[in-house]
């Protein structure tokens, strides 16, 4: 016969158990999409940006909203995971999900961002990325290739997310590996 506190013990352990694969972050998954989708939009200044303008570095194409509370959460792990490789051929391009210039560029100057964020008001771009929930962020190679996906919140910094973005630049030529 098992004792009460074996059976308390046992469900101790569950919860615990529970809580740490709900507190896991998303892993990221190979992309099995057909090509890379196009990406030029506008950043918070009225330029254009083309993600095929960005050959040769590795980049983070991340789809946000300033009303999603783990894009918002997630925001400062990415200028961390940019200043972690600052000086190597990587990029962050923050696209967000369907909201004024202005309501993005006032999150912006409030959160004190220095990345660069991309427009997506008609949710176009979104569309293309099948991004069907936020947030979710693609990781493109130096040719242009979208890699990996993930949907949820991550912490950038990290060290495994940075191991995952350091593979991909290491197949850059010439990134000094």
């Amino acid at each position: 016969m098992v004792s009460v506190a074996s059976r308390w013990r046992l469900a101790v352990a569950a919860v615990a158990m529970a809580a740490t694969a709900a507190c896991a972050e998303p892993q990221l998954q190979p992309w099995a999409g057909k090509g890379t989708p196009p990406l030029v939009r506008a950043d918070l200044a009225g330029r254009t940006i083309d993600l095929k303008d960005f050959r040769g570095r590795v980049v983070l194409v991340n789809f946000w909203a300033t009303w999603c509370d783990p894009c918002r959460e997630e925001m400062p792990s990415f200028e961390r995971l940019r200043a972690k490789l600052r000086g190597k051929p990587f990029e962050i391009l923050a696209v967000n999900y369907g909201e004024s210039s202005a309501k993005v560029s006032e999150f912006v100057r409030k959160e004190g961002l220095t990345l660069p964020v991309l427009l997506d008001p008609d949710k176009d771009a979104a569309g293309d990325w099948s991004a069907k929930g936020l947030p979710i962020t693609f990781l493109v190679d130096a040719r242009g290739q979208v890699r990996y996906w993930v949907f949820g919140e991550r912490d950038w910094s990290g060290a495994d997310s940075v191991r995952d973005v350091e593979k991909l630049i290491a197949e850059v030529p010439g990134a000094g590996h």
